[in-house]
Parts: structure tokens; sequence; C-alpha cells
């Protein structure tokens, strides 16, 4: 049986919009935002490559598009972009630091014999000044995204096709490998995006179609969302009890020949992510 073919969900409309609270007891930079239910963010500028994935530092937002690292302010308008080694990921904002996955050889295939990892995690400072790299072996199919949390990294990557699971790499703060977590889920190219939020786990995949993967705090799964969460996500809060979320859009500009980013506010129910009506929208 194919991954998604169990996957019957559906996919409902909210008509009324809500303001976006935070969960207690959690601190989510992306509250600072000042987001509500249906908003939408568009990236300024376009891009070589593909958006890969989006953080924030509570002020400002971070947009990986593979080639490419942007700051934008919180309503998109471009502030600094720098120029990356082709493929970097998911990034996250942890204490004061912007963290990076580059990926480089390696992706979703075993290595060859005397190859080995090209992966690392780069820093860089709210200004994207270059701090330092960490290497990450471990993750020998690509490192592909990062999250931080409660004193932790953790980390997802590539995977060959034919693997029929996913691994979470936990590490501590200086990166030194604490344990692996490894989720029954087959995707396609392994873990695209990873963020904490609301008690869970966010994991965006490729798959037949795109999906997201929620699961609880030690990676045991939750529920499979079909929908995509596989170019970014920042957790903003709750809407109405539900958690909320700025998710990152992929678009093509097939004239140009260029890529563009954009975000909207969406809420996640037991049985989906939402959209607000567009009346509801502001």
């Amino acid at each position: 049986m194919k991954l998604l073919t169990c996957l019957k969900f559906r996919i409902g409309l909210l008509l009324a919009a809500g303001s976006v609270a935070a969960f207690a007891g959690e601190e989510l930079p992306g509250r600072a935002l000042d987001l509500k239910f249906g908003d939408v963010i568009s990236c300024d500028g376009g891009y070589k490559d593909h958006i890969q994935g989006i953080d924030t530092d509570g002020k400002n937002i971070y947009w990986s598009f593979a080639s490419t690292l942007v700051k934008t302010d919180a309503r998109g308008r471009l502030l600094k972009t720098i120029p990356l080694d082709y493929h970097c990921g998911d990034l996250c904002w942890a204490e004061g630091r912007l963290y990076v996955p580059y990926g480089g050889g390696s992706w979703n295939r075993e290595l060859k014999k005397g190859e080995f990892s090209k992966n690392y995690i780069r820093v860089y400072d709210e200004e994207l000044n270059f701090l330092g790299e960490h290497h990450v072996p471990e993750l020998k199919y690509g490192v592909g995204c990062i999250a931080f949390h409660d004193g932790r990294f953790f980390l997802g990557g590539g995977q060959p096709d034919n693997r029929r699971d996913n691994t979470i790499f936990e590490y501590d703060g200086n990166f030194k490998l604490i344990r692996k977590h490894v989720i029954p889920v087959q995707s396609k190219l392994g873990i695209q995006t990873i963020k904490f939020a609301a008690g869970s786990w966010w994991l965006g995949c490729y798959g037949e179609k795109n999906f997201c993967v929620r699961t609880d705090e030690s990676f045991q799964i939750q529920k499979i969302y079909p929908y995509a969460t596989t170019v970014g996500l920042i957790p903003v809060g709750d809407v109405d009890g539900d958690p909320a979320f700025l998710v990152a859009w992929h678009i093509f500009e097939k004239t140009a020949k260029t890529n563009h980013a954009k975000a909207v506010v969406l809420k996640v129910t037991p049985e989906a992510f939402v959209r607000a009506s567009s009346a509801a929208r502001r």
C-alpha cells in the first residue's frame, strides 16, 4: 500500500478570521510578528532557486532560497541578501544566531567507498555575517532542516527513496550527537522542514502528494496531514485553541524564470490545515 492512500482527510474552511495568540508556556518568536489568521506576506525579490525554509527572530524573517539567504522585515520588505553555496535548506533562529543547514555532494543516496559527508550547519548573526560552522557527518544523505527546542538542535535530511522510514538527529548545543529518532514514515527525498509548536513536532515531507507529519515530543506519530509544509513554516501561536503557522509557498515566474515566495497564516484543526476565507483576511 502506498504511503498516502490511507490519508483521507477533509479540508475545512473557516468563515471568520481569528486573532493569533500564544499557547500557554510556549516561547514563540513568531508571536511577536503580530500576525492575524489569513495574513499573507510576500518576500521581496526573485531568486535562482526555490524557497527551502523560513524562520524569524521575532522582528525579521529569514528566507532560504537554496543558494541565497534573504532577510526581510516582518512584512516581507527586503533588508539584505547574501549568496550561499548550493544546497542550503530549512533554517532556524536560536539564541541570537541563525543556523543554516548546508548539504554538499551526497543527497539521497548511499555514500561511495572513500566518500565523506560534506554536511554542515553554518552560523550567521542577524546581519547575515558568517560566524562559523559545525560538521554533522551523521547525516550522510544530506542535511536539509534544523530546529531548536529545549536547548537542543534537531536535524533532518535526505533519504534514499527505497527506505521506508526517516530519521531525526538530536544534538546538544555544541552539536554533539545525543541520539537518533527513527520515524516509520516513507517520503521522497527525506524530511524537508521541521518545527516544534503546541507540544508537537511538525515535519514537512515530499511524496506523491506533499504532506506534514505531526508527532509528539518523542517523535511518535500523531497525525499525517495531506498539506504541503515542505518549503517552510513558522509557529506564530494559536487561533481559537488550534495551532497557527506562517506557511511558506513557492512561486515560479515562468517569463522571468525566477523563484519567489510568500507565506500565509493558517490554523491546524484536528483534521486539516485551514486557510481563512477571502472575506475574513486583513
